[in-house]
Formats: C-alpha cells, sequence, structure tokens
C-alpha cells in the first residue's frame, strides 16, 4: 500500500509540472517579419534584483540583432496594477507608447547586443516574470584555413571564428577520397578553433576533405570543403633544437656549431641551413650555409674578437613541406686567428 502511495504521489506531482510548463511557454515571442520564434521556460536563471516570488515564471530568449521582441508580463495571484519592468537590475524608463500594463506586452524594437540581459517584470514589487535575453547573429561561414604536420605522423586543422556574440559551436568533419563517402568527425578537439590527430587516426600519402559547421541559437553555417593530404604535401616541422657553438682551441676563429634535430620526429628526414652573422652586419644581413642532412658544421675563418650570431631551420628532405621556423639565436665571441690570417668561410 505504501508503494502504491509513493507512486500516486510521484504521477500527480509530474503532471503538475507539466501544467506549469505548458501554461508558461506561452509568454514570450520574437517577432521578425512574418517570423515568429516562440521561447520555453528553463530553470537554470538566478535573479540578481529583487527576489522572484514562487510563482514568478522563468525564461531564456535568444533573438536575432534587428528584430523586435515582446516580452509578457502576467499579473498572479489578482495583481491588476503598479506593473514596472527591470532591465540587469536598473528600471526601465519607458516611451508612453510602450507604457506595460498588466498582461500587456514589452515592446524592444530592433534590438541590438546592448539589449542582452535579465528581464524583470513586477507587480506590486513582485517578480511575475524573469527573461534572459540574448541577443546576437547567425554565424558567419566559417572556413578551414589549413591543415599541417609537424612530423609526417600527425597532423593539426584549425578554422575561422566568428563572434557572433552568441555561444557557437564548430565542428570538423572529413572524408577520404575513397569513393565511399563515409563522414567522420574530428577525433580531438583543441579548443574552439582547431583539432588533433594523432598516430592512430592519421592515414599516410591519404588525401582527405575537410569542413566546418557553425552552430548556435540562431542556425548553422557550413564551411567550403577543403582538400589536402597532410602528410605528404604540408608537412611544416618544428624548429632545431638545442644550437650550441664551441672555439676550436687551436684557432679562435674556428667555430664548431651543433643542434639538434627538432622532438618528435621519427622517420622524417630533415635537411637544414645554417644562418651567421657578426656584430658589425646589419641585423637582415645573415649568411646563409646549408649543411644537408648533418646536425653539425665547422665555420672557418670568422672574424676574430667579434661576437657572432648564429641560428638553424630545417625542412623536410623531400617535396611538399614547407621550412621551419628558425631556433633560437646563439652567440658566440671569436679569439684570435692562429696564423693572423682571416680564412674564408667554409
Amino acid at each position: 500500500m505504501r508503494k502504491d502511495w509513493n507512486t500516486c504521489f510521484y504521477l500527480v506531482t509530474f503532471l503538475l509540472n507539466g501544467f506549469m510548463l505548458c501554461q508558461g511557454a506561452t509568454l514570450l515571442r520574437v517577432q521578425r517579419g512574418a517570423d515568429e520564434l516562440t521561447s520555453y521556460p528553463t530553470d537554470a536563471l538566478a535573479s540578481a534584483t529583487p527576489t522572484a516570488s514562487l510563482s514568478a515564471s522563468q525564461h531564456e530568449l535568444v533573438a536575432a540583432v534587428g528584430s523586435t521582441v515582446l516580452l509578457n508580463c502576467t499579473a498572479r495571484d489578482g495583481l491588476t496594477a503598479d506593473v514596472s519592468w527591470q532591465h540587469n537590475g536598473r528600471e526601465l524608463t519607458l516611451p508612453p507608447d510602450n507604457q506595460p500594463a498588466p498582461g500587456a506586452q514589452l515592446r524592444l524594437e530592433d534590438v541590438d547586443v546592448e539589449h542582452s540581459g535579465t528581464y524583470l517584470c513586477l507587480v506590486g514589487g513582485v517578480v511575475q516574470t524573469q527573461v534572459v535575453l540574448k541577443v546576437g547573429r547567425k554565424p558567419r561561414q566559417p572556413e578551414v584555413q589549413d591543415c599541417i604536420s609537424r612530423n609526417a605522423d600527425t597532423f593539426r586543422c584549425w578554422w575561422t571564428v566568428d563572434d557572433s556574440d552568441l555561444d557557437t559551436h564548430y565542428r570538423l568533419f572529413y572524408t577520404f577520397n575513397d569513393g565511399k563517402r563515409v563522414r567522420y568527425e574530428c577525433p580531438e578537439y583543441e579548443g574552439g578553433n582547431s583539432c588533433y590527430f594523432g598516430y592512430e587516426d592519421t592515414y599516410l600519402f591519404t588525401h582527405y576533405q575537410f569542413w566546418v559547421t557553425a552552430t548556435n541559437a540562431l542556425g548553422t553555417a557550413t564551411s567550403k570543403s577543403f582538400f589536402v593530404d597532410p602528410t605528404s604535401d604540408r608537412v611544416k616541422p618544428d624548429p632545431p633544437r638545442d644550437v650550441t657553438a664551441r672555439l676550436r682551441h687551436n684557432d679562435g676563429t674556428k667555430v664548431k656549431v651543433y643542434w639538434k634535430s627538432p622532438a618528435d620526429v621519427l622517420y622524417l628526414s630533415l635537411q637544414y641551413e645554417l644562418h651567421f652573422r657578426s656584430e658589425n652586419d646589419r641585423e637582415d644581413e645573415w649568411t646563409v650555409q646549408k649543411t644537408g642532412e648533418q646536425t653539425s658544421f665547422l665555420l672557418l675563418g670568422l672574424e676574430p674578437n667579434t661576437r657572432h650570431f648564429l641560428r638553424v631551420r630545417c625542412e623536410p628532405v623531400l617535396s611538399g613541406g614547407f621550412k621551419s621556423e628558425f631556433s633560437d639565436v646563439t652567440e658566440i665571441v671569436t679569439g684570435e686567428s692562429r696564423d693572423g690570417q682571416r680564412h674564408n668561410r667554409t
């Protein structure tokens, strides 16, 4: 018997909650031309001022910039006078043709982002309706900017992000150029505008078709397709690491330069460029020495007793890649030449 009473109690509670939701769902509308958007209540709102009554309706509404918003205030408990509206805690001063009355609408025309916020309808000092209004725009068409691999084994894609003044969710989709047209989604999002493809999700020598969708409460926009083979055509390694320089003990104008390959490079073959200049050269006047795949080089015949600056960058041996950024600059001061003469650079 006790179990039957509990069942009846929960059933009645469920029906009452459903009735209240249906009653509140008709209070708010947004008009734009001939179109209307109806908002539905939510219990996730909090009032800053003043405290809402137990019977106050709470709603969330999203409207497009330039639209007309109509907010209904229905008096409860027999209250029929002394109606006022607040926006973000401040009482609204309305023109004569927009003075609210019990059951009447507060009309906001040509709304902009500044109209966003919390609206309270008070009757006799008691909150009857609370509305959180968000004003924004449909998302603009996003664009897949690029997909780059650092090591020909993994890669990242990123895309443009638009400020629509509304919460906008971006999703990256892709298919393979295999005729099956199976759609996949980004395996690992990084923030709101990039996607990482790890070792398990990267296919070598494979052409992908990528596109991005941007969705908010007012609509969805889809980018144009972006076709690429990231592990063959878009490889840009990280800069070389740990560039160091040492004077040869028998001649102060001979400098041996060492560096390490970028981290996380397993099977990618790289070739290097060593750039160097003296303090007497202009800041953009670098001498370039290609070193092939070796990770050290001996410079001969540098200016004695002079500060020199060195940096290194790399690129894939095979075509289709890009030069890396430069490593950090390393400095060294040369000494005296053993024979007192300046040698040719080698």
